[in-house]
């Protein structure tokens, strides 16, 4: 059934949550950080929620969209593609945060259908926290040839790069910490159903490690510097993989540092490409 185009432009109830230490701080656990920002309470200011604990208070409202019958995403051949994330502000245990998602585009592709999200989050005093941009991919049956990829223009010298060993545990982890109990990530008899071969981890885990690369390498471990973070899913990642954020600078934009990133596993296979970094 195809996706109901009706549906474009559709807003949802907004979604509020309150800020706890004990979630920042399992949230960061989750994904392997040990930042003393995120979880050492004695340190001056206290901690701050990871930037990408943003996928945590915007899952209630995204939630409303993907359960939505109204829609007709079929959510056996649903996978997640992109996502861009811009931190306006970091989050703090005893904020209260508010976020509501629209539909605002739908399109039939070769090999299935796509269909973005926005989501946006303002604290307790109406402050922007965050601004979100995901996109999901139905998979359908290809129609026609697939176009070669686009040469890659030359890649300028790596400016930071870090390994993240997956642990056997991960996305049970990550499925606690965040909320993301997608059975694809914790039931290892339906993700093979789904077509995927065995359990794999969640995309936002992974794109989780992209920030904590460029946290560790770049910013001095300051998570107030990164602005925003994008990423495309190309593959799975898989407990027990071995995945390595490469990044390279790329130029400014209004002001700040921009970066061109990816994730490759240890065989050498894209699990994420065309990451965007901007920092301070």
């Amino acid at each position: 059934m195809a996706l109901n185009h009706e549906c474009l432009g559709k807003t949802y109830p907004e979604q509020t949550l309150k800020v706890e230490a004990e979630r920042t701080k399992a949230y960061a656990e989750s994904y392997n950080d040990d930042n003393p920002w995120f979880l050492d309470e004695s340190r001056e200011g206290g901690i701050v929620g990871p930037p990408l604990f943003g996928v945590v208070y915007a899952a209630p409202c995204l939630g409303q969209v993907l359960f939505d019958s109204e829609i007709n995403a079929d959510l056996m051949r649903l996978v997640h593609g992109e996502q861009d994330m811009h931190f306006l502000q970091l989050v703090k245990p005893g904020d209260v945060i508010t976020s509501s998602a629209k539909i605002v585009s739908m399109e039939e592709k070769s090999s299935g259908e796509f269909f973005e999200v926005d989501v946006d989050s303002k604290n307790q005093d109406g402050e922007p926290i965050l601004h979100c941009r995901l996109g999901f991919f139905i998979r359908g049956e290809k129609k026609g040839e697939k176009k070669p990829p686009a040469e890659e223009p030359p890649r300028p010298p790596v400016a930071y790069s870090q390994a993240m060993a997956v642990t056997d545990d991960q996305t049970y982890r990550y499925a606690e910490a965040s909320g993301d109990h997608n059975p694809i990530h914790v039931d290892d008899n339906f993700a093979k159903m789904a077509g995927l071969g065995g359990i794999i981890l969640q995309g936002l885990c992974t794109m989780a490690f992209t920030s904590k690369a460029i946290i560790d390498e770049v910013l001095d471990r300051d998570p107030t510097r990164l602005k925003r973070l994008k990423v495309r899913f190309s593959k799975p990642v898989r407990p027990n993989d071995t995945v390595t954020t490469t990044g390279w600078e790329t130029g400014e934009s209004e002001g700040r540092k921009v970066y061109g990133f990816e994730v490759m596993n240890q065989d050498e296979q894209l699990v994420i490409k065309n990451g965007i970094a901007e920092v301070v």
